[in-house]
């Protein structure tokens, strides 16, 4: 991950804190060959009322200027684009397709304000989505110190298999940048599900209090991991739908995604 990616930053000019763009900034700084910033100014109608009376749907040139100056300062290589696309999903997915984004940074601020709830539009993102997405949300810390990676090991299927390395290599990744510490969670239903945990040293390559493999729910287990080792950032994966399945919700990875605080980046 040497060569210059793009960074592909979705803002909410309803919001007053971008937790996008900050990421963003923060991740540019630690990396060997400063990114190449996307900037993807839109609102998700789904998420925010239109409505003419909403003062949040107003924006004039001073708001934008206070949005380029922290880019201008830092001396990045970033462009503006203003979207105002009634299909706010597969605009970003587009736009992203056609930049060859290396990362989407989706902001998330369902936990701070429940009337901007997580829209079904940004579920679409994750589940369509070439490259990761990081969900950033308001109050993370910027200096990732923990870093969780949530497997599922004890499945062998090809696709699941490969889910996990990438998992793996993104979670390792990501702790060797911030100089952050790796751990890695498994959960499983009952003893005929329990995961082969030698087989899980070898290839994890860590140290095994480090490792936790417990019984439950995903979306119980993993937030209790999360806060008990003060993560960061969870990296999870999310398989693509097909079909019947692309209109149903409730599947694992959005139920964990719906406890957790922190912030989580999705890799399909």
């Amino acid at each position: 991950m040497s060569n210059q990616d793009t960074l592909f930053v979705i803002v909410d000019p309803t919001q007053v804190e971008h937790v996008a763009l900050e990421r963003a900034i923060i991740t540019s700084r630690l990396r060997d060959v400063s990114p190449k910033l996307k900037v993807f100014v839109a609102v998700d109608p789904a998420a925010v009322s239109l409505d003419a009376d909403n003062p949040d749907i107003y924006r004039d040139t001073e708001w934008f200027d206070n949005l380029k100056k922290p880019l201008i300062e830092e001396g990045l290589d970033y462009t503006l684009v203003i979207c105002w696309s009634t299909q706010w999903h597969e605009a970003v997915l587009q736009a992203a397709k056609k930049t060859e984004a290396d990362l989407i940074l989706l902001p998330d601020y369902s936990a701070k304000d429940s009337r901007n709830r997580f829209s079904d539009a940004k579920w679409q993102v994750l589940r369509h989505s070439n490259c990761p997405v990081l969900i950033c949300r308001p109050g993370a810390d910027s200096q990732r110190k923990t870093v969780l990676a949530a497997l599922k090991m004890q499945d062998t299927s090809p696709q699941y298999a490969a889910l996990n390395d990438k998992i793996l290599a993104r979670g390792k990744w990501m702790a060797e940048r911030y100089g952050a510490d790796f751990q890695v969670v498994n959960t499983y239903t009952d003893s005929l599900n329990y995961p082969d945990r030698g087989n899980m040293m070898r290839k994890i390559n860590i140290d095994s209090d480090k490792i936790h493999v417990r019984q439950g729910a995903p979306e119980d287990i993993i937030p209790e991991v999360a806060n008990e080792i003060n993560a960061d950032i969870i990296v999870i994966g999310t398989l693509k739908r097909r079909g019947m399945m692309l209109a149903m919700r409730g599947n694992t990875s959005e139920r964990v995604m719906s406890r957790l605080k922190q912030d989580v980046m999705t890799l399909n």
